[in-house]
Protein backbone atom coordinates (compact mmCIF):
# COMPACT_ATOMS: atom_id res chain seq x y z
CA UNK A 1 0.00 0.00 0.00
CA UNK A 2 1.70 2.99 -1.23
CA UNK A 3 0.68 6.34 1.34
CA UNK A 4 4.13 8.61 0.61
CA UNK A 5 2.86 11.08 -1.78
CA UNK A 6 4.99 11.10 -5.05
CA UNK A 7 3.75 14.03 -6.49
CA UNK A 8 -15.20 17.68 -18.15
CA UNK A 9 -16.23 17.59 -20.17
CA UNK A 10 -18.83 19.96 -18.54
CA UNK A 11 -20.30 16.66 -16.68
CA UNK A 12 -18.39 14.18 -14.80
CA UNK A 13 -20.11 11.25 -16.75
CA UNK A 14 -21.08 8.88 -13.96
CA UNK A 15 -24.11 7.40 -15.00
CA UNK A 16 -25.87 9.59 -17.94
CA UNK A 17 -27.95 9.12 -20.58
CA UNK A 18 -29.02 11.71 -22.69
CA UNK A 19 -31.63 12.30 -26.08
CA UNK A 20 -30.88 15.05 -28.61
CA UNK A 21 -32.72 18.02 -28.70
CA UNK A 22 -32.35 21.35 -29.92
CA UNK A 23 -30.74 23.79 -29.18
CA UNK A 24 -28.92 21.83 -26.47
CA UNK A 25 -28.98 17.82 -25.33
CA UNK A 26 -31.15 17.10 -22.43
CA UNK A 27 -29.27 14.99 -19.88
CA UNK A 28 -30.92 12.29 -17.27
CA UNK A 29 -28.48 11.85 -14.76
CA UNK A 30 -29.43 8.57 -12.81
CA UNK A 31 -27.92 6.99 -9.55
CA UNK A 32 -29.26 4.23 -7.74
CA UNK A 33 -32.97 4.22 -9.20
CA UNK A 34 -32.94 8.40 -8.71
CA UNK A 35 -33.75 10.27 -12.29
CA UNK A 36 -32.62 13.47 -12.10
CA UNK A 37 -32.59 15.85 -15.44
CA UNK A 38 -30.26 19.05 -16.19
CA UNK A 39 -29.16 20.60 -19.18
CA UNK A 40 -25.85 19.38 -21.08
CA UNK A 41 -24.19 22.58 -21.71
CA UNK A 42 -21.31 22.68 -24.79
CA UNK A 43 -19.26 25.07 -24.20
CA UNK A 44 -17.59 26.56 -20.95
CA UNK A 45 -18.49 29.61 -19.28
CA UNK A 46 -15.42 31.53 -18.26
CA UNK A 47 -15.19 34.23 -15.99
CA UNK A 48 -12.33 36.18 -16.89
CA UNK A 49 -12.66 38.84 -13.99
CA UNK A 50 -14.67 38.01 -10.95
CA UNK A 51 -14.37 41.38 -8.07
CA UNK A 52 -16.23 39.12 -5.24
CA UNK A 53 -12.71 36.65 -5.36
CA UNK A 54 -11.26 39.75 -3.72
CA UNK A 55 -9.62 39.73 -1.01
CA UNK A 56 -11.36 37.49 1.27
CA UNK A 57 -10.92 34.58 -1.07
CA UNK A 58 -7.57 34.72 -0.06
CA UNK A 59 -5.68 32.46 2.51
CA UNK A 60 -2.58 32.61 4.31
CA UNK A 61 -0.95 29.99 3.26
CA UNK A 62 -1.30 28.47 -0.09
CA UNK A 63 -0.48 24.91 1.72
CA UNK A 64 -3.38 22.81 3.07
CA UNK A 65 -2.77 23.19 6.65
CA UNK A 66 -4.13 19.68 8.29
CA UNK A 67 -3.44 20.50 12.01
CA UNK A 68 -6.59 22.46 11.58
CA UNK A 69 -8.72 19.75 10.36
CA UNK A 70 -9.88 15.96 11.74
CA UNK A 71 -10.12 13.10 9.84
CA UNK A 72 -13.63 11.81 10.49
CA UNK A 73 -14.15 9.28 8.10
CA UNK A 74 -11.60 7.36 5.02
CA UNK A 75 -11.52 4.11 2.85
CA UNK A 76 -7.74 2.87 2.39
CA UNK A 77 -9.23 -0.02 0.27
CA UNK A 78 -6.95 -2.19 2.87
CA UNK A 79 -9.45 -5.45 2.39
CA UNK A 80 -10.71 -8.08 0.19
CA UNK A 81 -12.79 -6.93 -2.78
CA UNK A 82 -15.61 -8.29 -2.00
CA UNK A 83 -15.96 -5.79 1.05
CA UNK A 84 -15.95 -2.80 -1.65
CA UNK A 85 -19.57 -3.29 -1.38
CA UNK A 86 -19.84 -2.59 2.45
CA UNK A 87 -19.14 1.52 1.65
CA UNK A 88 -19.50 1.80 -2.29
CA UNK A 89 -22.10 1.16 -5.03
CA UNK A 90 -21.31 0.21 -8.84
CA UNK A 91 -23.29 1.73 -11.68
CA UNK A 92 -23.60 -1.61 -13.58
CA UNK A 93 -24.74 -0.94 -17.13
CA UNK A 94 -24.53 1.13 -20.19
CA UNK A 95 -23.31 4.76 -20.30
CA UNK A 96 -26.43 6.94 -23.07
CA UNK A 97 -24.30 9.74 -22.55
CA UNK A 98 -23.31 10.83 -26.29
CA UNK A 99 -19.46 11.64 -25.55
CA UNK A 100 -18.97 8.05 -24.11
CA UNK A 101 -18.11 5.01 -25.16
CA UNK A 102 -17.93 2.68 -21.69
CA UNK A 103 -20.55 1.01 -20.47
CA UNK A 104 -19.43 1.18 -16.28
CA UNK A 105 -19.93 -2.50 -14.27
CA UNK A 106 -18.98 -3.61 -10.71
CA UNK A 107 -16.58 -6.17 -12.12
CA UNK A 108 -14.44 -3.04 -13.35
CA UNK A 109 -13.85 -1.89 -10.01
CA UNK A 110 -11.57 -4.17 -8.46
CA UNK A 111 -9.60 -3.89 -5.08
CA UNK A 112 -5.70 -5.44 -5.35
CA UNK A 113 -3.13 -4.97 -2.71
CA UNK A 114 -4.42 -1.59 -1.19
CA UNK A 115 -5.45 -0.57 -4.33
CA UNK A 116 -8.89 0.45 -6.30
CA UNK A 117 -8.67 -0.10 -9.98
CA UNK A 118 -10.99 1.30 -12.21
CA UNK A 119 -9.82 -1.01 -14.90
CA UNK A 120 -10.12 -0.19 -18.34
CA UNK A 121 -11.29 -3.06 -21.10
CA UNK A 122 -12.22 -3.97 -25.05
CA UNK A 123 -14.96 -6.08 -24.68
CA UNK A 124 -18.35 -5.48 -26.32
CA UNK A 125 -20.89 -5.31 -22.65
CA UNK A 126 -24.15 -3.18 -22.73
CA UNK A 127 -24.11 -2.06 -25.83
CA UNK A 128 -20.77 -0.19 -26.21
CA UNK A 129 -17.52 -1.31 -27.00
CA UNK A 130 -15.49 -0.55 -24.16
CA UNK A 131 -16.21 -0.99 -20.44
CA UNK A 132 -14.95 0.36 -17.41
CA UNK A 133 -15.53 0.78 -13.43
CA UNK A 134 -17.26 3.42 -10.71
CA UNK A 135 -18.22 3.79 -7.37
CA UNK A 136 -20.38 6.02 -5.48
CA UNK A 137 -20.32 6.46 -1.86
CA UNK A 138 -23.47 5.01 0.40
CA UNK A 139 -22.76 7.83 2.79
CA UNK A 140 -23.83 11.62 2.12
CA UNK A 141 -20.81 14.35 3.70
CA UNK A 142 -21.18 17.72 3.77
CA UNK A 143 -18.54 20.66 4.64
CA UNK A 144 -15.03 19.86 4.51
CA UNK A 145 -11.97 18.71 3.38
CA UNK A 146 -11.99 15.54 0.43
CA UNK A 147 -8.79 14.32 -0.90
CA UNK A 148 -8.13 11.26 -3.11
CA UNK A 149 -4.63 9.79 -4.34
CA UNK A 150 -4.83 8.48 -7.55
CA UNK A 151 -3.29 7.64 -10.69
CA UNK A 152 -4.52 8.10 -14.02
CA UNK A 153 -5.22 5.40 -17.11
CA UNK A 154 -2.24 5.45 -18.75
CA UNK A 155 -3.81 6.32 -22.08
CA UNK A 156 -5.67 9.39 -24.39
CA UNK A 157 -9.56 9.28 -24.37
CA UNK A 158 -9.37 8.50 -20.40
CA UNK A 159 -11.83 11.09 -18.08
CA UNK A 160 -10.11 9.72 -14.15
CA UNK A 161 -13.12 11.58 -12.13
CA UNK A 162 -13.54 12.35 -8.74
CA UNK A 163 -16.16 14.32 -7.97
CA UNK A 164 -19.25 15.37 -6.15
CA UNK A 165 -22.57 14.94 -6.47
CA UNK A 166 -25.80 14.21 -4.28
CA UNK A 167 -25.75 10.79 -6.00
CA UNK A 168 -29.02 10.13 -3.21
CA UNK A 169 -31.15 12.88 -3.83
CA UNK A 170 -30.90 16.38 -2.14
CA UNK A 171 -33.44 18.25 -0.06
CA UNK A 172 -36.80 19.86 -1.56
CA UNK A 173 -35.85 23.13 -3.01
CA UNK A 174 -31.79 22.93 -2.90
CA UNK A 175 -29.88 23.51 -5.44
CA UNK A 176 -28.61 20.40 -7.78
CA UNK A 177 -24.74 21.02 -7.31
CA UNK A 178 -21.81 19.21 -9.10
CA UNK A 179 -18.18 19.60 -7.42
CA UNK A 180 -15.45 18.28 -10.39
CA UNK A 181 -12.04 18.26 -7.68
CA UNK A 182 -10.68 16.52 -10.99
CA UNK A 183 -11.56 14.81 -13.99
CA UNK A 184 -8.13 14.09 -15.09
CA UNK A 185 -7.15 13.67 -18.31
CA UNK A 186 -4.13 11.89 -19.90
CA UNK A 187 -1.27 12.55 -19.64
CA UNK A 188 -1.15 15.15 -17.03
CA UNK A 189 -4.36 17.88 -17.51
CA UNK A 190 -6.34 18.47 -14.03
CA UNK A 191 -9.66 19.47 -14.76
CA UNK A 192 -11.44 21.10 -11.53
CA UNK A 193 -15.41 22.47 -12.36
CA UNK A 194 -18.59 24.02 -10.36
CA UNK A 195 -21.35 23.07 -11.77
CA UNK A 196 -24.70 24.63 -10.81
CA UNK A 197 -27.55 22.26 -12.61
CA UNK A 198 -30.57 23.99 -11.34
CA UNK A 199 -30.30 27.72 -12.16
CA UNK A 200 -30.17 28.56 -15.89
CA UNK A 201 -30.36 30.75 -18.51
CA UNK A 202 -30.82 30.70 -22.31
CA UNK A 203 -28.75 33.12 -24.56
CA UNK A 204 -29.82 35.44 -27.05
CA UNK A 205 -29.27 33.16 -29.59
CA UNK A 206 -30.90 30.35 -27.92
CA UNK A 207 -28.53 27.76 -25.85
CA UNK A 208 -29.28 26.95 -22.86
CA UNK A 209 -26.43 27.78 -19.96
CA UNK A 210 -25.79 26.77 -16.76
CA UNK A 211 -23.14 28.04 -14.55
CA UNK A 212 -20.05 26.54 -14.73
CA UNK A 213 -16.18 27.61 -14.40
CA UNK A 214 -13.90 24.30 -15.83
CA UNK A 215 -10.57 25.54 -16.46
CA UNK A 216 -7.66 23.03 -17.30
CA UNK A 217 -5.10 23.61 -15.17
CA UNK A 218 -1.24 22.00 -16.23
CA UNK A 219 1.62 22.12 -13.37
CA UNK A 220 3.98 20.66 -16.24
CA UNK A 221 5.16 21.90 -19.14
CA UNK A 222 5.91 25.27 -21.04
CA UNK A 223 3.57 28.15 -21.88
CA UNK A 224 6.11 29.33 -24.17
CA UNK A 225 8.30 27.92 -27.30
CA UNK A 226 11.04 28.97 -28.57
CA UNK A 227 12.34 27.17 -31.25
CA UNK A 228 15.62 28.37 -33.28
CA UNK A 229 16.48 26.06 -36.72
CA UNK A 230 19.98 24.92 -37.19
CA UNK A 231 19.83 26.37 -40.79
CA UNK A 232 17.80 28.83 -42.44
CA UNK A 233 14.59 26.29 -43.99
CA UNK A 234 12.61 28.15 -47.21
CA UNK A 235 8.88 27.21 -47.44
CA UNK A 236 5.61 28.69 -48.10
CA UNK A 237 3.38 26.44 -45.74
CA UNK A 238 4.12 26.03 -42.15
CA UNK A 239 1.87 24.10 -39.67
CA UNK A 240 1.05 23.62 -35.86
CA UNK A 241 -0.89 20.17 -35.41
CA UNK A 242 -1.47 18.87 -31.67
CA UNK A 243 -3.68 16.25 -30.62
CA UNK A 244 -4.64 18.31 -27.08
CA UNK A 245 -7.37 16.96 -24.81
CA UNK A 246 -9.00 20.37 -24.69
CA UNK A 247 -9.24 23.89 -26.67
CA UNK A 248 -5.72 25.15 -27.92
CA UNK A 249 -5.60 28.83 -26.24
CA UNK A 250 -2.72 29.89 -29.23
CA UNK A 251 -1.73 33.83 -27.63
CA UNK A 252 0.84 34.72 -30.15
CA UNK A 253 2.28 32.48 -32.85
CA UNK A 254 5.49 34.07 -34.45
CA UNK A 255 7.33 33.30 -37.20
CA UNK A 256 11.07 35.34 -38.17
CA UNK A 257 13.51 35.09 -40.88
CA UNK A 258 17.02 35.28 -40.51
CA UNK A 259 17.03 38.81 -39.83
CA UNK A 260 16.15 38.36 -36.37
CA UNK A 261 19.17 37.16 -34.46
CA UNK A 262 18.12 37.19 -31.15
CA UNK A 263 15.30 35.80 -30.48
CA UNK A 264 12.51 38.56 -28.30
CA UNK A 265 10.96 37.83 -25.21
CA UNK A 266 7.86 35.87 -25.17
CA UNK A 267 6.52 37.72 -22.28
CA UNK A 268 6.39 40.90 -24.16
CA UNK A 269 4.82 42.61 -27.49
CA UNK A 270 7.23 42.85 -30.55
CA UNK A 271 9.34 45.98 -31.12
CA UNK A 272 7.43 48.00 -34.18
CA UNK A 273 10.94 46.87 -36.12
CA UNK A 274 10.89 43.16 -35.29
CA UNK A 275 9.04 41.28 -38.22
CA UNK A 276 7.11 38.69 -37.57
CA UNK A 277 6.10 36.36 -40.66
CA UNK A 278 2.76 35.68 -39.27
CA UNK A 279 1.34 39.31 -39.70
CA UNK A 280 2.30 39.67 -43.76
CA UNK A 281 -0.28 40.75 -45.95
CA UNK A 282 0.09 38.03 -48.05
CA UNK A 283 -0.27 34.41 -45.23
CA UNK A 284 -3.54 32.91 -45.56
CA UNK A 285 -4.38 31.13 -41.94
CA UNK A 286 -6.72 28.01 -42.22
CA UNK A 287 -7.45 26.05 -38.70
CA UNK A 288 -9.85 23.09 -37.58
CA UNK A 289 -11.93 26.07 -36.46
CA UNK A 290 -12.67 28.26 -33.27
CA UNK A 291 -14.51 28.72 -30.51
CA UNK A 292 -17.36 31.94 -30.45
CA UNK A 293 -15.25 34.10 -28.05
CA UNK A 294 -12.21 34.14 -30.18
CA UNK A 295 -10.80 35.05 -34.05
CA UNK A 296 -8.04 33.32 -35.58
CA UNK A 297 -6.45 36.98 -35.67
CA UNK A 298 -5.58 36.95 -31.99
CA UNK A 299 -2.86 34.52 -32.98
CA UNK A 300 -0.68 37.23 -34.84
CA UNK A 301 -1.94 40.58 -33.30
CA UNK A 302 1.27 41.41 -31.35
CA UNK A 303 -1.37 41.22 -28.19
CA UNK A 304 -0.54 38.59 -25.66
CA UNK A 305 -3.89 39.53 -24.06
CA UNK A 306 -5.97 37.70 -26.62
CA UNK A 307 -5.71 34.58 -28.37
CA UNK A 308 -6.91 32.48 -30.67
CA UNK A 309 -9.07 29.52 -29.17
CA UNK A 310 -9.42 26.36 -31.32
CA UNK A 311 -12.74 23.84 -31.17
CA UNK A 312 -12.78 21.67 -28.33
CA UNK A 313 -12.89 18.14 -29.62
CA UNK A 314 -11.00 16.74 -33.15
CA UNK A 315 -7.33 17.48 -33.53
CA UNK A 316 -6.15 20.67 -33.58
CA UNK A 317 -4.21 22.32 -36.20
CA UNK A 318 -3.15 25.90 -37.56
CA UNK A 319 -1.69 26.36 -40.69
CA UNK A 320 -0.24 29.80 -42.54
CA UNK A 321 0.47 29.52 -46.37
CA UNK A 322 1.98 32.31 -47.84
CA UNK A 323 1.47 33.43 -51.88
CA UNK A 324 5.74 33.18 -52.21
CA UNK A 325 8.60 31.37 -50.45
CA UNK A 326 9.42 32.31 -46.88
CA UNK A 327 13.11 31.86 -45.11
CA UNK A 328 12.02 30.79 -41.61
CA UNK A 329 15.04 30.58 -39.33
CA UNK A 330 12.99 30.34 -35.83
CA UNK A 331 9.29 29.94 -34.46
CA UNK A 332 8.00 31.19 -31.16
CA UNK A 333 5.22 30.07 -29.52
CA UNK A 334 3.19 31.53 -26.65
CA UNK A 335 0.03 29.17 -25.46
CA UNK A 336 -2.04 28.74 -22.40
CA UNK A 337 -3.32 31.42 -19.99
CA UNK A 338 -1.87 33.24 -17.67
CA UNK A 339 -2.22 33.57 -13.89
CA UNK A 340 -3.68 36.94 -13.99
CA UNK A 341 -6.67 35.71 -16.04
CA UNK A 342 -10.30 33.69 -14.56
CA UNK A 343 -11.21 33.74 -11.10
CA UNK A 344 -8.20 33.44 -9.26
CA UNK A 345 -7.33 37.33 -10.38
CA UNK A 346 -3.59 36.49 -10.45
CA UNK A 347 -2.82 35.91 -6.77
CA UNK A 348 -1.91 32.25 -7.78
CA UNK A 349 2.00 31.33 -6.86
CA UNK A 350 4.14 31.54 -10.76
CA UNK A 351 4.43 27.61 -10.08
CA UNK A 352 0.82 26.88 -10.10
CA UNK A 353 -0.53 29.30 -12.49
CA UNK A 354 -0.20 27.96 -15.80
CA UNK A 355 -4.09 27.19 -17.90
CA UNK A 356 -4.53 25.22 -20.80
CA UNK A 357 -1.51 24.44 -21.81
CA UNK A 358 -1.17 22.18 -24.94
CA UNK A 359 0.01 18.80 -23.90
CA UNK A 360 1.93 18.16 -27.23
CA UNK A 361 2.45 19.41 -31.15
CA UNK A 362 3.88 19.05 -33.65
CA UNK A 363 5.59 21.75 -35.73
CA UNK A 364 6.05 21.52 -39.62
CA UNK A 365 6.82 22.96 -42.41
CA UNK A 366 6.67 21.88 -46.36
CA UNK A 367 9.48 21.18 -48.79
CA UNK A 368 7.13 21.20 -51.64
CA UNK A 369 6.56 17.45 -51.71
CA UNK A 370 5.63 16.48 -48.35
CA UNK A 371 5.80 18.06 -44.75
CA UNK A 372 8.96 17.62 -42.60
CA UNK A 373 8.97 17.89 -38.77
CA UNK A 374 10.68 20.40 -37.33
CA UNK A 375 9.84 20.06 -33.69
CA UNK A 376 7.96 17.76 -31.73
CA UNK A 377 6.83 18.05 -27.95
CA UNK A 378 4.71 15.66 -25.46
CA UNK A 379 4.39 16.79 -21.93
CA UNK A 380 4.17 13.39 -20.92
CA UNK A 381 8.31 13.58 -20.92
CA UNK A 382 7.84 16.30 -18.05
CA UNK A 383 5.17 14.68 -16.30
CA UNK A 384 3.03 11.42 -16.44
CA UNK A 385 -0.22 11.11 -14.42
CA UNK A 386 -0.47 7.42 -15.73
CA UNK A 387 2.93 6.66 -13.99
CA UNK A 388 2.72 8.76 -11.08
CA UNK A 389 0.51 8.91 -8.12
CA UNK A 390 -0.46 12.72 -7.19
CA UNK A 391 -3.39 13.90 -4.55
CA UNK A 392 -6.54 15.90 -5.54
CA UNK A 393 -8.51 17.92 -2.94
CA UNK A 394 -11.01 20.52 -2.32
CA UNK A 395 -12.15 22.30 1.17
CA UNK A 396 -15.97 23.29 0.85
CA UNK A 397 -17.31 25.94 3.38
CA UNK A 398 -20.83 27.83 2.86
CA UNK A 399 -18.78 30.52 1.09
CA UNK A 400 -15.59 28.91 -1.10
CA UNK A 401 -14.20 25.84 -2.79
CA UNK A 402 -10.75 25.81 -2.90
CA UNK A 403 -8.95 23.19 -4.75
CA UNK A 404 -5.54 21.73 -4.27
CA UNK A 405 -3.01 19.69 -6.12
CA UNK A 406 -0.16 17.61 -4.06
CA UNK A 407 -1.20 20.38 -0.91
CA UNK A 408 -0.88 22.89 -2.57
CA UNK A 409 -3.94 25.45 -3.28
CA UNK A 410 -4.49 26.06 -7.22
CA UNK A 411 -7.65 26.84 -7.42
CA UNK A 412 -10.71 29.32 -5.55
CA UNK A 413 -14.36 29.36 -6.58
CA UNK A 414 -17.11 30.97 -5.14
CA UNK A 415 -20.10 29.10 -3.40
CA UNK A 416 -23.10 30.24 -4.68
CA UNK A 417 -25.20 26.91 -5.37
CA UNK A 418 -24.30 23.95 -2.83
CA UNK A 419 -25.39 23.70 0.42
CA UNK A 420 -26.82 19.93 0.87
CA UNK A 421 -25.26 16.76 1.38
CA UNK A 422 -23.20 15.13 -1.28
CA UNK A 423 -21.74 11.39 -2.18
CA UNK A 424 -18.30 11.36 -2.83
CA UNK A 425 -17.55 9.44 -7.01
CA UNK A 426 -14.55 8.16 -8.51
CA UNK A 427 -15.11 7.34 -12.28
CA UNK A 428 -13.61 5.84 -15.19
CA UNK A 429 -15.16 6.72 -18.56
CA UNK A 430 -13.60 6.71 -22.26
CA UNK A 431 -14.45 9.65 -24.12
CA UNK A 432 -15.44 9.97 -27.45
CA UNK A 433 -14.79 12.92 -30.78
CA UNK A 434 -11.06 13.32 -29.51
CA UNK A 435 -12.51 15.19 -26.17
CA UNK A 436 -9.38 14.04 -24.23
CA UNK A 437 -7.31 12.00 -26.79
CA UNK A 438 -7.92 9.73 -29.79
CA UNK A 439 -9.66 5.85 -28.42
CA UNK A 440 -7.07 3.29 -29.40
CA UNK A 441 -6.36 -0.28 -28.37
CA UNK A 442 -3.53 0.63 -25.54
CA UNK A 443 -6.56 1.64 -23.15
CA UNK A 444 -6.86 -2.31 -23.14
CA UNK A 445 -5.69 -3.18 -19.35
CA UNK A 446 -4.87 0.45 -18.26
CA UNK A 447 -6.97 1.42 -14.84
CA UNK A 448 -7.40 4.45 -12.76
CA UNK A 449 -5.58 3.57 -9.35
CA UNK A 450 -6.60 4.80 -6.58
CA UNK A 451 -4.84 5.23 -3.44
CA UNK A 452 -6.82 6.10 -0.53
CA UNK A 453 -10.12 8.82 0.19
CA UNK A 454 -10.04 10.70 3.03
CA UNK A 455 -13.21 13.46 4.36
CA UNK A 456 -12.09 15.97 6.88
CA UNK A 457 -13.76 18.33 9.28
CA UNK A 458 -12.56 21.80 10.51
CA UNK A 459 -11.78 21.41 14.34
CA UNK A 460 -13.73 24.42 14.64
Amino acid sequence: MIKNTIYCLTTSLLLISCTATKPEAQVSIAVDDISKTADYKSDDVYTRFDPSMLPDSQVDSTSFDYSNWQLVWADEFDYANDQLDKKWISQNGPTGHPLVASSRWRENAVVNDGILELQARKESRGGQDWTTGNVWSKRGFGYGYFEARYQYAAATATNNSFWLWPAHGSPKGAQRCEVDINEGHFPNVVNSNVHNWTDKWTTENGYKKHYNNQIAHTFVGQPDHSIKLDKPIKTNKIRLVSKNPKSVHLREFRVFDSSVKTLPSTTESLNSNVKNLAMADNVTITTNGESESSKTNFMRDNNLDTRWVSKKSSKKWLQLEWSSEQEISSVQIMNGLTKKEGINNGWLSDGLANRNLMTDYTLEYHDGKQWVTIKQYNSAEYGNFGEEFHTYGVAWDKDYFRFYFDGELFYTVRNDACFSETAILFSLAILKKNYSGEITDDLDGTAMKIDYVRYYQAKD
